[in-house]
């Protein structure tokens, strides 16, 4: 083995093995936002405005929608 094939074989190994350390890490860590109040304390638990259905955007001015521009 030449010594360029060597050390592309010693990068390939140690890219997988990051790889797989990455991979591991993100699927065993928990990972998402951290929310604070106005003391600076975490907020935990759950946000019951999430858990609600969403809601379809609201215009905030009435405008002329039939397409008769004066």
């Amino acid at each position: 083995m030449t010594f360029t094939a060597f050390y592309v074989m010693i990068f390939l190994i140690a890219f997988a093995l990051i790889g797989g350390v990455v991979m591991f890490l993100s699927r065993t860590i928990e990972h998402g936002e951290a929310r604070f109040d106005a003391e600076g304390k975490m907020i935990t638990g759950h946000d019951p405005a999430s858990s609600t259905t969403a809601r379809p955007a609201r215009r905030t001015e009435q405008s002329d929608t039939t397409g008769n521009e004066q």
